[in-house]
């Protein structure tokens, strides 16, 4: 594959939708969830077919920077990029943009979030070299997913004509924001829309060259980080850098605005795991439509999501479409339609000043 591929993980999230097991020392990306690797490992491990892990590179927060270096110990140490502070995932990028730059003036990079699940790893794996191949001709290249259901807990990327660069690439026409349920059944209805899994290929030049276009004074800041890199002062004007700067998401400080942006759309079991009531993308269900991971037994019980812990059990008797996460010392119950709403526990838990368990 080209020797100026590379893969950029931001592994900056927290998931707060998957408390009690997501905590703030434990992020959902060091989770297993059924697996036999944290989702942060998987994510990179998957791609090794495609990119050697010496051009592995991963965006973190400080607070999780070593657990997540513990979890993927291939990544090299001088390629695991701290954040000083969360300002979502355009600084995020973008510094890791200026790292790869000061290695390798024509880095393109592919930007993964850490925390997703995909079934078919070829199929993956083949949509990325597509859009890498794409990418080295200027544009930025997003992957979209195929939908498989009117979904408002995604937001979407209208396709416009086909891009005569690449087989079964598309030019971008629009993103659109999370839909309401009958505007993603119109989406699906009409065609030509898919997922924005937040998946994007391009060179490291053309996304600063945008930010500086789009969000003059986040790229001032991370001017300034590259003019200190490798010295004596690197620490201190990355942390003056990221105080002065906007917190602002990829999607909407660079890719809704980008001059070239293509989608190459794919299909390929992928879910962000945004949910307990997405955990059958991993673990499967029964025959009775539930998802069951570790000591859990359903009788009588259709459409639930039973997660018992280490050393936890987990009974459920004439139940339907409801979740019960049990931990050590804590036990979530919710109906599945409601998965989204989590956060809500989260708030009020604090408000009650319990936050040891958050």
């Amino acid at each position: 594959m080209n020797e100026h591929l590379h893969v950029v993980v931001i592994a900056g999230g927290s998931g707060t939708r998957f408390w009690p097991l997501s905590r703030k020392a434990c992020p959902k990306q060091l989770l297993t969830l059924g697996g036999q690797e944290t989702l942060i490992a998987g994510t990179f491990h998957r791609v090794a077919p495609l990119v050697a892990s010496a051009r592995w590179w991963m965006a973190v927060g400080q607070s999780h920077a070593e657990a997540c270096r513990v979890a993927v110990p291939e990544v090299p140490a001088d390629q695991l990029v701290v954040e000083p502070q969360a300002k979502n995932t355009a600084p995020a990028v973008g510094l890791a943009a200026v790292h790869l730059l000061a290695r390798d003036p024509e880095a393109i990079m592919v930007v993964l979030p850490a925390d997703h699940h995909v079934a078919d790893v070829a199929g993956f794996n083949a949509a990325i070299a597509a859009a890498a191949e794409l990418a080295a001709h200027g544009p930025i290249v997003t992957l979209g997913v195929t939908p498989s259901r009117p979904d408002t807990g995604y937001g979407y990327i209208q396709r416009g004509g086909a891009e005569p660069r690449a087989t079964g690439a598309f030019r971008v026409r629009r993103f659109c924001e999370k839909p309401d349920l009958e505007r993603a059944k119109g989406f699906l209805a009409e065609g030509g829309y898919d997922w924005n899994a937040g998946i994007f290929v391009m060179q490291a030049r053309t996304v600063l060259a945008e930010m500086q276009r789009q969000i003059p004074g986040v790229h001032e800041g991370l001017m300034r980080v590259a003019g200190a890199l490798g010295t004596p002062t690197y620490a201190a004007t990355l942390a003056a850098a990221f105080a002065s700067m906007k917190s602002v998401s990829i999607d909407y400080g660079v890719m809704e605005g980008a001059r070239e942006v293509c989608v190459v759309p794919v299909s390929c079991g992928w879910s962000d795991v945004g949910s307990f009531n997405a955990l059958d993308s991993i673990l499967g269900r029964d025959s009775d439509g539930n998802v069951v991971a570790g000591r859990a037994v359903a009788i009588d019980s259709h459409g639930c999501v039973l997660y018992a812990g280490p050393g936890q059990v987990v009974a459920a008797i004439g139940v339907h479409d409801l979740a019960v996460i049990h931990t050590a010392d804590a036990t979530l119950v919710v109906p599945v339609e409601r998965a989204q709403d989590v956060r809500a526990a989260l708030a009020k838990l604090g408000e009650k000043g319990w936050s040891e368990y958050l």
